[in-house]
């Protein structure tokens, strides 16, 4: 069974997706902040990371965690899905077309409200 951590501010929505993350088999868990993640992370190495962008304590901390994550060896190759209403806060068009190992070093960009076969779909390919 694949393990899937989501970190997102809004843990009520991240436990709904993990609810249906849950029936399709896979194993969730959660956190409500980007501090102390990647110690997290190490300590319990998920299949796949789902991780929202923006947090009280920064707008852009998502995008600093995955950054920090690419740095770290234990989890370098972490596979993570960006999950964000980012572009619905500012209007920036962020897209799968921004990914690169510099600024945005994930594998996928997924807007929210998320259709959630397509989001299965994507965590199929991608473990």
């Amino acid at each position: 069974m694949s393990t899937i951590k989501i970190i997102d501010d809004d843990l009520g929505l991240a436990q709904n997706l993990g609810v249906m993350l849950e029936h399709e088999g896979y194993e969730v868990s959660y956190r409500d902040t980007t501090d102390g993640a990647v110690k997290d992370l190490i300590q319990n190495k998920p299949d796949l990371l789902i991780l929202d962008i923006m947090f009280p304590e920064s707008p852009c901390a998502g995008f600093d965690l995955a950054r920090e994550i690419r740095q770290t060896p234990e989890v370098e190759d972490l596979p993570i899905i960006l999950l964000t209403s980012l572009n619905q806060e500012f209007p920036m068009d962020f897209s799968s077309g921004d990914i690169n190992g510099d600024w945005m070093p994930v594998q996928e960009f997924v807007e929210k409200p998320v259709d959630i076969k397509v989001l299965v779909e994507k965590i199929k390919e991608m473990t």
